[in-house]
């Protein structure tokens, strides 16, 4: 769905296109600012509060957001996150998950450094994973993460 809404930001009038964006794991939206800034804002599904990708924690984050939670209604549960940063050959790796039993099966989301999510895996025996993406998310984050990640849980699941 689509809104034109006016913010006032830092100090002057503008008009914004909101796009929202169908996601799974959280509220989304696309804004296109008259003045040709955009960007993606989403709610953080740790803390509830809005973020401004690649950004963080912004007062335009939060002032979208008041205006997005105006439009719609949200029963959002929120979800405690736990973050590991690991260097493996000079690069950094830090993301966050968020671990749940479904259907037997221990399921992992998998959240980038910028609080947005990646993709989910599915740990179906040791050593063994099944990865899930959203396709047409529109993010295209390193995909080393992808090969990465099932290793270091593998290394702290017991």
């Amino acid at each position: 769905m689509e809104h034109t809404l006016e913010l006032q930001v830092d100090g002057t009038t503008q008009r914004v296109e909101l796009n929202e964006m169908t996601h799974p794991v959280h509220c989304m939206f696309h804004a296109v600012f008259e003045d040709g800034y955009e960007n993606i804002f989403f709610m953080d599904v740790e803390s509830g509060e809005w973020v401004e990708q690649d950004v963080g924690f912004t007062s335009l984050a939060a002032t979208i957001g008041k205006k997005v939670e105006h439009l719609y209604f949200f029963d959002w549960g929120k979800k405690t996150l736990t973050w590991l940063e690991e260097e493996e050959n000079g690069k950094q790796i830090h993301f966050g998950f968020h671990a749940d039993h479904t259907a037997g099966y221990l399921v992992y989301e998998i959240f980038a450094a910028n609080r947005r999510y990646m993709f989910t895996l599915v740990r179906l025996q040791n050593h063994v994973w099944q990865l899930f993406k959203i396709p047409g998310s529109g993010w295209d984050y390193d995909e080393t993460y992808i090969q990465k990640i099932p290793f270091i849980l593998d290394g702290i699941i017991t």
